[in-house]
């Protein structure tokens, strides 16, 4: 019995000890791993020149316990040399981005000014084909002065034959039908369109009118009955830098006019409109606006000296540098014009007494904004 125990004893101690042989065997192989990554990878980090000076320094301490200048001086050159290969390459890592950034960069701005550039190219392509569109339309308009032509020659005979200086029934009829025709357009000027729509020919046509001397205060016996001057279309015509002193233009609709830089003197103009026509640097001396619609006109520089501004409308309108001296104003509606600072100052200068205490018992000049300064009624 004992036999037989001391015999499973030992083989259960052969099976112990394989298993611990096993394990150490192991063991021994993963430190073999270990030891040959960590060189491997200690050559890839140190480098070989590093490495082998790190290994003579360790083989001089093993075997002599003591180092020599010459190991020491190697050991410390390695040490150097690596260091400065890796911050080279650190730096080269840390500089790369950026310069790919900054190539980048420049290669989208390249590209941005191109497509910046294609877009002027798009936009100017865009403005001549509208150029092109006006001016087509103004070479249509420019085949009705031959119309206007044969039609002023026929109110010219019209006019001789007459003792009161009328025109034919029919001639009035295809005369106002003509002036609706001669529809405003835009037209180039200096090398680009002008800002806004105007009407050369109903202005040529107006001063023919009055140059044949036909009476455009007498009633006409068409469709619609009513004084030939009411029924003409003169709205958006142009009258730049022209002399129309001293006629009688009644009820004439001239709204969004441009009559820069002309001549009035002396021209009444009762019940007439001018709602957003623009009049600046006209000569308006002795000119009658009474009872006439000036709303949101333009009247910068405009010399309204000994004008009759009775009752006219002047709502919103530009009186920016406007000369006043001797104007009859009394009831005229100056809502929201605009004035200078010292429009009070000046015009206290020109009125006489009536008309500027009269003006400024009801208006006042309001600053609304940033050198906007307005008239608004004064509140009692």
């Amino acid at each position: 019995m004992i036999e037989e125990r001391l015999s499973e004893l030992e083989a259960e101690n052969e099976k112990l000890k394989a298993k611990l042989d096993k394990q150490e065997s192991k063991k021994k192989q993963r430190r073999k791993l270990g030891w040959t990554f960590l060189k491997r990878s200690s050559g890839m980090i140190l480098g070989a020149q590093l490495k082998k000076s790190i290994e003579r320094f360790l083989d001089e301490m093993a075997q002599q316990q003591r180092v020599s200048r010459e190991t020491i001086s190697e050991l410390l050159s390695s040490i150097i040399i690596r260091l400065t290969r890796v911050g080279f390459l650190l730096v080269l890592t840390a500089v790369l981005p950026s310069i790919l950034l900054i190539f980048q960069t420049y290669y989208l701005a390249k590209q941005n000014t191109l497509i910046t550039g294609q877009s002027k190219m798009f936009q100017q392509q865009n403005t001549r084909l509208d150029q092109q569109t006006y001016l087509q339309e103004a070479d249509r308009r420019g085949q009705t002065l031959l119309i206007m032509d044969n039609m002023l020659k026929e109110i010219s005979n019209d006019v001789a034959a007459s003792s009161q200086n009328k025109i034919e029934d029919a001639t009035a009829g295809r005369l106002i039908a003509l002036s609706k025709m001669l529809k405003p357009y835009k037209y180039l000027e200096n090398d680009s369109l002008i800002a806004h729509v105007t009407s050369p020919e109903r202005g040529y046509l107006l001063i023919s009118l009055l140059e044949t001397g036909v009476n455009l205060n007498s009633t006409t016996r068409t469709r619609t009955n009513g004084k030939l001057i009411e029924r003409l279309d003169f709205t958006y015509a142009e009258l730049r830098n022209i002399s129309l002193k001293g006629y009688d233009l009644l009820n004439i609709d001239l709204s969004y006019a441009d009559l820069r830089n002309s001549n009035f003197n002396g021209t009444d103009f009762e019940n007439a409109n001018f709602s957003n026509t623009d009049l600046a640097n006209t000569n308006l001396t002795y000119t009658s606006f009474n009872n006439a619609n000036l709303e949101s006109a333009k009247l910068q520089n405009a010399i309204l000296d000994h004008a009759n501004l009775q009752n006219a409308n002047l709502k919103m309108a530009d009186l920016r540098n406007v000369s006043l001296l001797k104007s009859k104003i009394l009831d005229v509606d100056l809502t929201n014009a605009r004035v200078n600072k010292t429009f009070e100052r000046d015009v206290i200068k020109q009125l006489n007494k009536e008309q500027s205490d009269w003006l400024f018992s009801t208006f006042e000049v309001v600053e609304i904004d940033d050198d906007n300064y307005q008239l608004l009624p004064i509140k009692n």
